[in-house]
Parts: C-alpha cells; structure tokens; sequence
C-alpha cells in the first residue's frame, strides 16, 4: 500500500551574517559567506542617490555614464574586456544610494576589479556618449508614460512622498534635456568618493582577490571630499485622498492604493510585513481570492511592502478595464476592514506562514540573493541579524498579533488612492 508523503513543518536554517573589514582608508568592506561555484559579485555603494542631486536625473545620468568611458578607456573597450571576460556591470540609483555591481568568474576577477576601479575612480563622461544615453533614456521614458502602471506608480511616489519634497518630482522629457556634463561632473565630485563607500563581496573569493579589493579601493583616500554619512531624507508631507490622471485611449485603468508606511527598524514591521503578504502577497491572498477568483475584476492584484531606504511604504497594486475601477476599490477596502473587524483565522496564519517560510528558503539561496538581502538590509538601516529576526517572527506570530497591527496602520483615512487610465 502506497503512503502519502509526510507533510512537516519547514525548518528555517539561521543565515550566517557578514563579516566585516574596514581598511586603512575607511571604507567598509562586508564579506557574505558561502561558496560561489566559481563566481564573484561586488557591490559598490556611494550613499547619496537622489536625496541629494540638485536636478532631476543626475544620480541616474552619472552612474549610467560612467561605463561609457574611463582613464582614456572608450565605452567599447570597457565592454570589449567585459565581454572577453565573461562579465557585467549593473548600475542603478535609489532615493538614497548609487550602486555599481560586477558580477565575474572568480578566475578573471584580478583585472575586472582593476577595470571597475578605474570605471568608478577616472571616468572621463565623453560628451557624445552623453547625448547617445540621453537619447536612448528619453526615448524609454517616453514610451513607457503610456503605460498606465508606470505612470501611476511616479504619481503615486509623488503623492507619497509630497510635490515639494526633492523625491516627489515627477519626472518629465525636458528634465532629459537639462542635464549637461557639468551637471554629471558636479554630482560625481561631491558623491562619489571613499567618504561615502561601502563594499559587499561575495562567491568563490580568496585572500588574493580580498588583497586587490582593499589595494583598489581601501588604500588611499579618494574621490569626494564630502561625507554624506549619516544621510537622512527630510520628512515625507504625503498628500492623501484619490488622484486621476486621465490617459486617453486605454483598455484598462492602474490603481495604487497605499500609504507611507513605519520605519524598518519600527517594532511592528515584521509583523506588518506578514500582514501584507496575507492580504495580497501571494497567489491565495484575499485580494486575489475575492478581487480575481470571485468578481473577475483583475488579471492580477498584489499588496507589498516597497522600501525606500529607511521608509517603507505599503501599496496595493492592480489594473482592470475601466468599467470595473470602482468595483475594484470597494473591494479592497472590504478585504481591508476585514481584517479590522476580526483577526484572521488560525488556519490561514499558518497557511502564510508556511509560504513566507518556504519562500525565504528561496529566496536565500545562492550567494547572489544572499547579497540582495544583505544589501537591502543594509540600505533600509537594519541590522544584518534583522534578517534572520523576521524568520522568527513569522514562525511565531499570532492571529491576535496580526489584528492588533492591521487596527494600527489600516485606516482609509491614510491611504493615497492614484488611478490612471481612461476613466
């Protein structure tokens, strides 16, 4: 006779945190354990991302341009010796931080970290190049203003943060066209810089590799004379209430519904965060089981927990063809006050908590997505153990724990409402 398999709880095992150095120039260099397979990830982050810039796009224009040409390197070369080497460099800009990634086999990583050193260290910024990446970045933003779940997260970013603070700028065509080289320069000299470095290594690294990180870039100090440490965004002033902005032509309307939500480092937001993913985080959720399953309204509904540094903000996130817009909201806000009304029920605590579970066991796999976590551990003012404290949380929170957050935080009163479309 043929038994079905045992079902067993799962069984997080405890992430091992990384270890830090800090070298003779300051600059912090964390090491994340485990093994590579015979590859490298190096992360380089500059605090300062937009927070700082004094025009719109300058984070962005700087870090983009900085691959297309260094100590007299061309844009084609530095891509050339990427190539040959089996490697890449990712680079984006946040609210409050540059980052620069070099993923690499361990067996090329000597040059490719001499090359990223003078990538971050002597860019030249060529002007024709710069008119190429501006080009290139309008033409994308353009086409994806007709996107209605593109533009309704910059209006709701907008909303959530406030039209006067220097994050709630909405981004338009003429703010590509405004940016210079001097621009980039003057970001650059009072950004990039050891004062403002923090690295993250991980993979298959030996001693050597270590040596080269720490002769590059832990040596001498260099680059900006500034310290942007500790950085600190002003205060949010977020508008509350319903938006539109209308968009002629569209099948189908973006809704954002959300609030700036308790800091990282807040008591309640492990808990909070398991409270989203019951709501609207996973395929079973009660968004999508009432506002998919049941009325048909959506594709796709989801409710998260979006981090900006040390901010987080809570948002749901859906389309629908027009007609059914205000279905769809009403919806929401009854999935809401459910959980208002009465604490979920034990079943459905452990149903979450088994998926929350299995998906860090996921998600923690690799020495790439264990730098990922890290990372954004770091960025939103955490500290590294935050990491496995969640697991903890999650195995033991209560259906009573979950109630007493969602009376807290869930108020109608406190949500933005955006809706793009043709409605």
């Amino acid at each position: 006779m043929h038994r079905p398999p045992q079902i067993k709880p799962i069984s997080f095992t405890p992430l091992a945190l990384p270890v830090e150095k800090v070298m003779p120039n300051g600059v912090r260099l964390f090491r994340i354990p485990g093994d590579g397979k015979g590859s490298v990830r190096l992360d380089i982050l500059f605090d300062g991302g937009y927070g700082v810039q004094s025009k719109p796009l300058q984070a962005m224009f700087v870090n983009r341009m900085l691959r297309e040409g260094c100590n007299g390197m061309s844009a084609s070369e530095i891509s050339c010796c990427l190539d040959y080497h089996g490697a890449w460099i990712e680079s984006y800009s946040s609210q409050n931080c540059n980052h620069l990634t070099l993923h690499a086999l361990s067996r090329h990583f000597l040059p490719l970290v001499e090359l990223l050193a003078k990538i971050v260290k002597s860019p030249d910024f060529p002007v024709d190049n710069l008119e190429v990446v501006r080009n290139n970045n309008k033409s994308y933003f353009v086409v994806n203003s007709r996107k209605v779940d593109i533009l309704s997260q910059r209006y709701f970013e907008q909303s959530l943060w406030g039209e006067s603070h220097p994050l709630g700028h909405v981004v338009c065509p003429d703010d590509y066209d405004a940016i210079t080289r001097d621009d980039i320069w003057d970001y650059y000299n009072s950004v990039y810089g050891s004062r403002n470095c923090t690295l993250f290594i991980g993979g298959s690294v030996d001693d050597a590799m270590l040596d080269a990180v720490e002769r590059y870039f832990g040596q001498d100090v260099w680059g900006s004379s500034k310290s942007l440490r500790p950085f600190a965004v002003p205060v949010p002033q977020p508008v509350y209430g319903r938006k539109y902005i209308h968009l002629d032509g569209t099948l189908q309307s973006s809704v954002k519904i959300g609030f700036m939500a308790m800091d990282s480092n807040d008591a309640d937001f492990f808990r909070f965060r398991f409270l989203s993913v019951l709501l609207g985080g996973y395929f079973g959720s009660r968004l999508m089981s009432n506002i998919r399953e049941e009325n048909g309204y959506t594709y796709h509904i989801a409710a998260e927990l979006d981090a900006y540094g040390k901010k987080n903000a809570f948002m749901i996130s859906s389309e629908a063809a027009n007609e059914y817009v205000e279905a769809l909201v009403k919806e929401v806000y009854h999935e809401i006050n459910a959980l208002l009304d009465a604490p979920p029920p034990a079943s459905e605590v452990q149903l979450v908590r088994n998926y929350i579970l299995g998906e860090l066991c996921r998600e923690y796999e690799g020495v790439s997505a264990k730098s990922e976590v890290f990372i954004n551990t770091w960025l939103s003012g955490e500290s590294f153990a935050s990491v496995n404290e969640y697991a903890k949380v999650v195995a033991s929170v209560a259906p009573d724990d979950l109630h007493d957050v969602a009376k807290r935080y869930l108020s109608r009163d406190r949500m933005i409402e955006i809706v793009v479309g043709a409605v």
